[in-house]
């Protein structure tokens, strides 16, 4: 083979390649924002005082993974649990809004809530853990990895 079929086939594979890496950037979704970005954004300093009336919490709700049983535990102590008036737990993946969960927190009598995570896919989450009392509001986010 001489040396001018070598660049024809370097030259197809390529163009090949750039072929290849244009349909898979085409075909892959990202959806990096909320849709309600802006109006979270004017919510803000509510939100930091949600988050600042967990962190002065004397005792705080535990949340746990266990990745063999594909389980994750949220623990309320009983202080909070018997206060609690309503709460929501968001499981958030960045890159994408089809796989968000959001779930009423409904602890059991030890003020656990189990949540079954085998069919949630593979990858970095965030839980967002939010509740009030009949007081004051509450907001924690924790990242995780499956």
């Amino acid at each position: 083979m001489n040396w001018g079929n070598k660049i024809i086939l370097a030259f197809i594979g390529f163009v090949g390649l750039i072929f290849v890496l244009v349909y898979v950037s085409v075909n892959t979704e990202f959806n990096l924002v909320e849709e309600d970005y802006y109006e979270k954004e004017l919510a803000y300093e509510s939100q930091m005082q949600r988050i600042r009336n967990h962190n002065a919490l004397e005792v705080k709700p535990v949340f746990e993974i266990d990745r063999k049983a594909f389980l994750t535990r949220l623990t309320f102590p009983e202080s909070i649990v018997k206060n609690m008036v309503n709460g929501k737990l968001t499981f958030y993946r960045a890159n994408t809004t089809r796989h968000d969960k959001e779930l009423k927190i409904e602890p059991d009598a030890n003020g656990e809530f189990i949540i079954d995570i085998s069919e949630f896919p593979v990858g970095a989450w965030k839980v967002k853990i939010s509740w009030s009392d009949k007081e004051k509001e509450y907001y924690k986010e924790i990242a995780f990895v499956i």
